[in-house]
């Protein structure tokens, strides 16, 4: 369970705060654009085209900066060092040095941004705070000229008018793709208990058997879905008051009779630890718990070997994404177009996968290739944590937990609050 270009001693640090509640801390300019578009709430992310700023856009005849300093503005343990450091090597004949700073909430980074002096070239936005940064005129265009690795992605990115939230990718590329579903150790739970045995998969979460043992994402969107998941709702945003209240009945029940807790770290360290048996889990998660256990010193095949992993049916399942987008502010352009199609190709794309575990949406890195032997990844994903991997039909048809206005989200807040107070 070990990957490429992946130095022993480099810890993977959950990146904790992506996927939790979004853009409720925002300052300045983006937060005032993004309630500006988030006025009311809506059944689905209708996100609309974006305002494309061309006197920010970068002329695709120019050459990479000599001698530059490209600055990327990345998640903690965000990149592989060999994703960054093999960036420096192909472009070592120009000088080209890259230098990272890292950040923990998107508030944070979105502070940043906005303040004198930040010069960054590459950034991590989320796809709540993208309509926020453009309008702000905080990104740059994207010319596509300089990027002949998009041909790499799925066809979702890629044809007609690409994501709902960027038409046209006009301002990002997807870095990674993940689903969210529900993570357990074969040799915690009892067969006849485990989720892909059971009708309803979150039973397991309000078994007695398990009390002490069972555990939830401490994000009120993420747990809230789980709970409107069982109790069949498949439009996620669309959920009625009543639907939330019995999404928060279902939390409250599991509370009482399991003893359930509220985690960040749940998967990776927990199911790692044998601390809990059963966790809600993003697929990117479950598939990065071996290498955790590796970290804290033990059998990472044993461990890879006990986890399993299911999600919802379409269309309830809930699906996410990271983005990569260029600063307006930065001093290398051209060459934070280069950082952007190197993350394109398919080797530095696998590479960091190998890594910290999470999809990368391209064609040739389908599901099906991993069950390739001469699939030169085949060995990163275990035959037992294939069901994490997502393919582009299942992505497409999945929902995404995007675009809440401030109506909607106080009514998924008001439940959560009588679960977890603030």
């Amino acid at each position: 369970m070990t990957g490429p270009s992946t130095p022993a001693d480099e810890r993977l640090d959950r990146r904790r705060f992506l996927r939790l509640a979004g853009a409720a801390a925002l300052a300045g300019p983006v937060a005032a654009a993004l309630s500006a578009c988030e006025e009311a709430p809506t059944p689905a992310p209708r996100f609309g085209r974006l305002p494309v700023h061309e006197d920010l856009a970068v002329a695709a005849d120019l050459p990479i900066e000599r001698d530059a300093v490209l600055r990327v503005y990345q998640w903690k343990e965000y990149l592989s060092a060999g994703v960054l450091e093999g960036f420096e090597r192909a472009h070592a004949a120009r000088g080209l040095r890259v230098e990272v700073e890292s950040f923990e909430h998107i508030d944070e980074a979105v502070a940043r941004m906005q303040a004198p002096g930040a010069d960054f070239d590459v950034v991590f936005p989320t796809v709540d705070v993208l309509r926020g940064l453009v309008a702000a005129r905080l990104l740059r265009p994207l010319s596509h000229d300089l990027l002949p690795h998009l041909g790499n992605l799925w066809e979702w990115f890629t044809a007609g008018d690409g994501p709902f939230y960027d038409p046209g990718q006009r301002y990002t590329t997807p870095y990674t793709v993940y689903s969210g579903g529900i993570g357990w150790r074969a040799d915690l739970v009892r067969p006849g208990d485990a989720p892909d045995h059971l009708a309803d998969p979150t039973e397991v979460f309000v078994d007695g058997r398990y009390r002490d043992r069972v555990g939830f994402y401490d994000s009120y969107r993420d747990a809230l879905a789980l709970g409107l998941q069982r109790a069949g709702v498949t439009d996620l945003r669309a959920a009625s008051d009543g639907d939330l209240a019995a999404a928060r009945a279902f939390l409250d029940d599991a509370v009482r009779t399991t003893n359930a807790r509220f985690t960040l770290d749940g998967v990776q360290e927990g199911l790692t630890e044998s601390v809990f048996a059963v966790h809600q889990a993003w697929s990117g998660d479950i598939l990065t718990a071996p290498r955790y256990a590796a970290y804290e010193g033990e059998d990472a095949d044993a461990v890879a070997a006990a986890l399993r992993f299911v999600s919802p049916a379409d269309p309830a399942r809930v699906v996410g994404l990271d983005l990569t987008a260029i600063a307006a502010t930065g001093r290398a352009p051209v060459a934070a177009h280069a950082f952007l199609d190197h993350l394109l190709r398919l080797d530095v794309a696998m590479d960091n996968f190998a890594w910290n575990g999470y999809q990368v949406p391209m064609r040739e890195a389908a599901p099906a290739a991993f069950q390739d032997p001469t699939f030169r990844w085949a060995h990163v994903v275990p035959p037992n944590l294939r069901s994490a991997l997502i393919d582009e039909a299942g992505f497409a048809a999945g929902q995404m937990l995007v675009g809440f206005g401030p109506a909607e989200e106080a009514r998924w807040l008001d439940q959560w609050r009588r679960v977890v107070p603030a």
